[in-house]
């Protein structure tokens, strides 16, 4: 009876993903469902093998060691590109503190047991994530006609684009020779302090004179500051037409929530990164995805915390 009811659950949890994958890929949804399907493989595993629970136990507890490891990492990350965005100290203060806590209040037993529970929720949320991201990836296909939309990310020496935004290009310069009648590409981003010119120039001067791209064919949205003002202004530009962007392809999924947030009509596709640079920058794109809803966040990690509490006293 056991093994049905895990069945049942599986196969349950395995339609509502597919079904929300079908119906809105640019949710956290997907990863919540990815998540439980995971726990409930696990669980029938170990209810069809019972003599492994003195093993399973020990992974259990190697699980929840690395775990928590894992939820200092992503908090000292949150607090860092909090700090590096804003140079407001409040929330790496905030971090700091909670982290410091457990070294210091860790000999009492209750503490031990319920405190970590924090740095679970955002190892929960990090999983959710990563799972959310990889699948809108995969779903996402070429499209088959514009606009597409280029979002800049830097100038390498504050002329030349660099080879991240110009895997962006790339990767959208490809759709666009698959369509039947050559698109609209629109180069997406503003002036840095530290620029000598705008990133939008400089990625249309690229596609053109590297790519062939026909220069009657782009447009420049030459004002934005970051992604939510990519999107925002060149959606204006396009006068609200459904479009697709490009950027990096750890960054494609905060793109789209970003984009949906603002009611936009869009989604997004990736270039390639390098590998080194994708473990920093998951890093980075979960602490965005965070800040989206920081009201939220703070709402369920004191929710989690005092489930844990509640635990620890009356189910020791």
């Amino acid at each position: 009876m056991g093994t049905v009811i895990y069945l049942v659950t599986i196969g349950l949890l395995l339609v509502a993903f597919g079904c929300q994958l079908h119906k809105n890929p640019a949710t956290m949804a997907i990863g919540t469902y990815g998540v439980f399907i995971v726990l409930s493989v696990i669980l029938l595993c170990q209810h069809w093998w019972p003599t492994a629970a003195p093993i399973m136990a020990h992974v259990l507890l190697m699980s929840y060691v690395v775990a928590s490891l894992l939820g200092a990492i992503l908090l000292l990350s949150m607090a860092w590109y909090s700090w590096k965005k804003s140079r407001q100290l409040i929330v790496p203060i905030v971090i700091g503190s909670y982290l410091l806590s457990l070294v210091v209040l860790s000999p009492w037993h209750w503490w031990r047991l319920s405190a970590p529970w924090l740095l679970l929720y955002f190892v929960w949320q990090f999983c959710r994530f990563l799972i959310s991201s990889i699948c809108y990836g995969l779903v996402i296909q070429a499209p088959q006609s514009g606009p597409l939309v280029v979002l800049g990310g830097g100038l390498a020496d504050g002329y030349h684009v660099g080879k991240i935004v110009d895997a962006r290009i790339r990767a959208a310069v490809q759709d666009a020779r698959q369509m039947a009648t050559f698109p609209i590409i629109v180069f997406s981003g503003g002036q840095g302090e530290d620029q000598q010119r705008s990133e939008a120039e400089a990625m249309r001067d690229r596609a053109v004179s590297h790519y062939g791209v026909p220069e009657s064919q782009t447009r420049l949205e030459d004002q934005s500051r970051n992604t939510q003002q990519n999107l925002r202004y060149s959606s204006d530009l396009l006068a609200g037409a459904p479009m697709t962007f490009y950027t990096s392809d750890y960054h494609v999924f905060r793109g789209a929530l970003l984009a949906q947030i603002q009611g936009i009509s869009a989604v997004g596709r990736g270039g390639v990164s390098v590998w080194r640079h994708r473990l920093p920058a998951f890093l980075r794109e979960f602490a965005g995805v965070m800040s989206l809803h920081k009201r939220r966040q703070v709402l369920f990690g004191l929710l989690w915390v005092i489930l844990a509490g509640v635990k620890v006293i009356f189910f020791p």
